[in-house]
């Protein structure tokens, strides 16, 4: 029960492993802020984790719109009194495309969740933990942000965004006792990489790249967080921890020519 009497407000918590971190949290005894696009969504998933014997309240809103972000906020505050820890987990990939064929709308539409939205969730709450006297942060980045990816250009530039915004934050809060670090997952099996692990052969292939032979397990990354948010990482921050199982000590996987690859196999 490391995080008895703390609360958390997760984004993007009603499935994959931002609800990984929602149970995760609350097992360790943290009341949780659910969040979501879809509200009955959160709403069920804190019905969920009522039943380990913590509160938890659902928010919904699209954090790429400061309204909704400031409203949820707003709403964690009047449910919750304070907000101990956030994790900003909300992100999205929704294509995999070459540079040249990537539109101004999909790149927009990736920068405004994955690093504007973060940058949202982060000021508003920061405000609130400025008044409290302290809190933590973490920014969910993600391992390609490092290393860069075929047909992840916009994923990837966002990614490397949020490393630099923990970064500063971490220094310009500091003097809050508010810390400021960050997670850079690999490949993880479940979550936004479903559709791409929903075949054997991809699952083998990418997992041959990575130096440990596997993907990475979604408790895995939720043990780091817990770790990141506990009295047991007190002077970490601002910095960006890697769990990819030795995939930035490595090399890119050369995704699309991989797939491309098989294909031609397959053939």
């Amino acid at each position: 029960m490391r995080l008895k009497g703390k609360v958390a407000l997760i984004t993007g918590s009603t499935r994959g492993i931002g609800k990984a971190f929602a149970m995760g949290f609350a097992k360790e005894g943290a009341e949780i802020i659910v969040h979501g696009r879809n509200l009955e969504k959160a709403k069920a998933v804190a019905e969920e984790i009522k039943l380990l014997g913590v509160r938890s309240f659902a928010v919904a809103g699209d954090v790429s719109l400061s309204g909704d972000v400031l409203k949820m906020v707003e709403e964690a505050i009047q449910a919750s009194r304070k907000i101990d820890i956030l994790i900003n987990n909300a992100g999205v990939n929704p294509f995999i495309l070459e540079a040249e064929n990537i539109k101004e709308e999909g790149w927009d539409q990736v920068m405004d969740i994955n690093l504007k939205g973060v940058f949202l969730c982060c000021q508003a709450v920061g405000k609130r933990m400025i008044e409290q006297g302290g809190g933590k942060i973490i920014n969910i980045s993600s391992a390609v942000g490092f290393l860069g990816e075929q047909g992840f250009l916009p994923y990837a530039v966002s990614k490397a965004g949020v490393m630099m915004l923990t970064k500063v934050l971490a220094y310009e809060w500091s003097k809050y006792y508010i810390s400021v670090n960050a997670i850079a997952p690999g490949l993880v099996a479940g979550g936004m990489n479903a559709p791409i692990l929903s075949k054997d052969i991809l699952v083998k292939g990418l997992s041959e790249q990575v130096p440990l032979k596997r993907l990475g397990r979604p408790e895995e990354i939720v043990n780091l967080a817990l770790f990141l948010a506990s009295d047991e990482a007190t002077y970490i921050n601002g910095t960006t921890i890697v769990a990819d199982g030795g995939m930035t000590g490595y090399r890119p996987f050369g995704f699309l020519d991989m797939i491309a690859g098989m294909m031609k196999k397959k053939e």
